[in-house]
């Protein structure tokens, strides 16, 4: 196995994608869209949303209703990259891609026709230099993105003129947060909530940067299931959308998704049918991170109505003799934010994936495939 592929589909605390809250725009310009035009956790003031149901619910793949089979096409791309460690954001007529292929770690490409804009940010620990950098999608207009740099702290913003500096944001390592692996979900001006190591297993936080001392924590994360599971065994996706007031977590090695509401403090968790090795009562907490364990999570998209997850259903072992087959596919789970299935897609190629729901496109930056980059019309 080679060690891109073995970071890919083994277990690490570093794996966890960080969740990307996208907007879209119109395709005419490719640059990103106006204020008016972008679709965001802050956009115009919509009704109430529906009120959550809390509660634990046991479902399954009918919910989704039939599975719906995609088949890709070939996406011509100019930027030269290694899908591994890879993130991708759409904003407006821009795709914010990390990848750490070479020198210049984060690309900006225009859409549709994935040309280069501009290429920035260099590996290292000097000034201005990244080591661990992870996207962060913003609402603010006159930024593109934010990086948060998970082995320094620090929080990056990159602004609509491609210039990056380094913001005033600063999170204090504490005892309890050592092995950080931090995801963060931006909420309004200098506020976040993020999903992060708590003792005994996962927490959610609330954070506000501008206050001493305001980290809150507002969920746990290992609740109902086994006592000192341990953090690692709980890893998962974390996203958002608080026009809608959802926060919602996917677990890697559980096929549990739950879902919270930050107005009331409910949580309502979708608790998909345990295969035997998955009972959270009785688990061995060693058997979760075995090459034996079955992966489920590994992937998040929010979006402003729907939000997507990419799902594996195997285990490493499994995906490895598909790849050697030339027989890898993925899936991906599409929810409402108010925690119910809504339909699930199989594509024909393993990778990275972002969404773009104002055009209805799923992109997937191809692990095992001549061609680097799909794109799937759902």
């Amino acid at each position: 196995m080679s060690l891109a592929l073995a970071r890919f589909i083994l277990p690490s605390c570093l794996l966890a994608l960080l969740p990307l809250l996208n907007s879209c725009g119109n395709r005419r310009t490719g640059v990103p869209a106006s204020p008016s035009d972008t679709l965001s956790l802050q956009s115009k003031a919509k009704a109430p949303f529906q009120a959550l149901e809390p509660g634990i619910f046991d479902v399954s793949d009918k919910d989704f209703g039939d599975l719906i089979e995609l088949k890709g096409t070939p996406v011509p791309i100019t930027a030269i990259f290694k899908p591994t460690e890879l993130e991708m954001i759409v904003k407006g007529d821009l795709m914010i891609m990390k990848s750490r292929q070479n020198d210049k770690i984060i690309k900006f490409l225009s859409l549709p026709d994935f040309r280069i804009i501009k290429e920035m940010g260099t590996m290292g620990g000097g000034p201005g230099e990244l080591q661990s950098p992870m996207l962060v999608e913003t609402a603010d207009p006159g930024l593109l993105c934010y990086l948060y740099d998970l082995q320094q702290e620090k929080l990056y913003q990159i602004d609509t003129g491609f210039t990056m500096t380094e913001t005033t944001f600063h999170l204090e390592k504490k005892e309890h947060q050592m092995f950080g692996s931090k995801q963060f979900v931006e909420t309004g001006h200098h506020e976040f909530y993020y999903a992060s190591n708590a003792p005994g297993g996962k927490a959610i936080y609330h954070y506000l940067p501008d206050h001493k001392d305001s980290v809150q924590l507002v969920f746990n994360l290992e609740d109902g299931f086994k006592k000192n599971l341990g953090w690692s065994a709980l890893i998962g996706d974390f996203g958002g959308n608080l026009e809608k007031q959802r926060l919602v977590y996917a677990y890697k090695y559980f096929h549990q998704i739950r879902f919270f509401d930050v107005q009331t403090g409910n949580s309502r968790t979708l608790r998909f049918k345990a295969l035997p090795n998955q009972d959270t009562e009785s688990l061995d907490p060693r058997a979760v991170l075995a090459p034996t364990s079955v992966t489920h999570y590994w992937g998040m998209c929010p979006q402003p109505e729907q939000v997507y997850c990419i799902y594996s259903g195997r285990t490493p072992i499994q995906v490895q003799e598909e790849f050697r087959k030339e027989t890898d596919h993925i899936f991906i789970e599409q929810f409402d934010w108010n925690g119910h299935p809504v339909k699930k897609y199989k594509l024909d190629h393993w990778g990275y994936f972002c969404v773009d729901e104002a055009h209805r496109t799923i992109y997937v930056a191809a692990v095992n495939a001549v061609d680097p980059m799909y794109s799937y019309t759902y």
